[in-house]
């Protein structure tokens, strides 16, 4: 019976949320820079960045200046007031944050970018896993974070562990724990790989439409912002980016020409009171073309529907075509 190591599980999440991640924070990099090229206020950006994190499994956001002094963030100290943390080169002051500070001198608009496995942070020894992105408008570092805790999903039986439980495991290498281990339910684990990527496609459909509700405020045409949508496709696993009405006239694209959203019939299905998603599942059209995911959100107030689509990786966990190898 084929059957998948632990250590191969966690690889793959890993790389899933590498991806994912490095999604979100080119997107969060683009929302800075039209914010306050908007003129808005660290506080309305911190507000902002919120509601993103209240909605969506993001944790965190840290933005920072020229110097690495991480002025946006949403993580607050006792007194409620975001805390203060300053991105040092120091490795031995710093062994988890420092490995960012090489971003302050990517060039701007380099797409240069960080990943970084799951690991114990500074500030107060929690495991996160941190991807980090150079800013588009200025020197910068942005990131975003994810936290994996051991008590929040624990062991499911002897033969498999969750995935995050896994990637914990591998941070803190455990390679004779992870290689002895093995699962034959692979199903599962890629029903489990396709439930964390559509969590993190959402992320990434917040902060796009945050994005847009700036853009809107500031007066951008649309060929303005179609060209920064066009932007984050190129440089993010994101292979589609579509902003249609309820009806499901697309309006603006990132990468597709104007005309009816894809899964029409899934607007059906979308409750317009409240921000609701659409999980997609994932889908293999035929040899000649690859796996692919996608996620539709609607967005109250705003009557806008904001869908994305990804391809996969077909050696990849999450696409309906992996095989174990062998």
């Amino acid at each position: 019976m084929s059957q998948l190591s632990l250590a191969d599980i966690a690889k793959g999440l890993d790389s899933l949320l590498d991806e994912q991640m490095t999604g979100q924070a080119r997107i969060a990099a683009h929302l800075v820079a039209a914010a306050e090229g908007h003129g808005l206020s660290p506080s309305e950006i911190i507000a902002i960045f919120d509601k993103i994190v209240k909605k969506t499994v993001l944790d965190e956001l840290w933005v920072t200046d020229s110097e690495g002094i991480a002025y946006l963030t949403t993580v607050r100290g006792e007194d409620g007031q975001p805390i203060q943390f300053k991105f040092s080169e120091d490795s031995e002051s710093q062994p988890q944050a420092s490995a960012f500070h090489a971003l302050l001198s990517a060039e701007i608009d380099s797409d240069a970018c960080i990943t970084q496995a799951a690991q114990t942070r500074e500030i107060d020894w929690n495991i996160f896993k941190y991807v980090g992105v150079s800013g588009i408008d200025k020197r910068r570092i942005v990131q975003v974070g994810n936290a994996l805790a051991f008590e929040e999903q624990g062991l499911l039986d002897n033969s498999y562990a969750s995935p995050v439980m896994t990637a914990a495991l591998a941070a803190f290498g455990e390679p004779e724990l992870l290689s002895s281990s093995y699962t034959s339910r692979v199903a599962e684990v890629r029903s489990v790989f396709d439930a964390v990527l559509s969590k993190q496609m959402v992320v990434q459909a917040g902060l796009i439409d945050a994005f847009l509700s700036v853009a809107e405020r500031a007066g951008w045409s649309v060929a303005k912002t179609n060209s920064r949508l066009h932007r984050i496709v190129k440089t993010t696993p994101i292979s589609e980016i579509e902003i249609a009405t309820t009806g499901g006239q697309i309006v603006l694209s990132g990468s597709a020409p104007y005309g009816k959203l894809r899964y029409l019939e899934s607007l059906q299905a979308i409750n317009v009171d409240v921000m609701d998603v659409v999980d997609h599942p994932s889908t293999a059209h035929d040899e000649n073309h690859p796996s692919e995911k996608t996620v539709t959100v609607y967005s109250p107030g705003l009557t806008r529907i904001v869908q994305i689509t990804t391809l996969l990786d077909d050696n990849s966990l999450v696409s309906p075509r992996f095989k174990i190898p062998g």
